[in-house]
């Protein structure tokens, strides 16, 4: 079943490893120039019933240096935005929770109200390695055995963005 994606992004590469689609770093024509597009990436939906997926970006924004996300499109329905949302926000929110969290905690980094854009995005940091998946439940979640490995790797995009200017 082929993915929805806005006519103006680029399908996805579906060959991956780690749930990454595309390392590379380029520049991208889609909805907003203004960030530099370091990692393209795709995660499983949360519930146990889907095998559809939710696709992100990860860039680095040309202005202020920062690293962004946003979903890019899903499998199955569901609408959501495409806005860029500060990653370090995003970092902040998920090692400040003291429990088992849900997604719900993530709709504050977003300025538009889709239901669905705290859920995608939980899925997607899960799939950057972030999280994973709580005993208490498939719908919470806690900070994966190696989130500093992972969040380290993540935040290194920006630096090596900016190295190879």
């Amino acid at each position: 079943m082929a993915h929805k994606l806005d006519s103006k992004n680029s399908t996805p590469n579906t060959s991956t490893t780690h749930d990454e689609v595309n390392t590379g770093i380029h520049s991208t024509e889609s909805i907003n120039t203004s960030h530099q597009v370091l990692r393209e990436g795709k995660a499983r939906k949360l519930s146990p019933k889907s095998t559809n997926h939710v696709f992100y970006q990860i860039g680095r924004e040309q202005v202020d240096g920062e690293l962004y996300v946003r979903l890019i499109g899903n499998e199955g329905g569901g609408m959501h935005s495409k806005e860029w949302v500060s990653l370090n926000n995003v970092l902040d929110i998920i090692t400040t929770q003291e429990k088992p969290f849900k997604s719900s905690c993530l709709k504050g980094v977003f300025q538009s109200g889709s239901a669905n854009n705290a859920v995608f995005l939980a899925a997607c940091i899960r799939g950057m390695g972030l999280t994973i998946q709580s005993d208490k439940s498939v719908f919470l979640h806690v900070l994966a055995p190696d989130f500093d490995i992972q969040r380290d790797e993540l935040l290194s995009l920006g630096e090596q963005s900016t190295d190879s200017e």
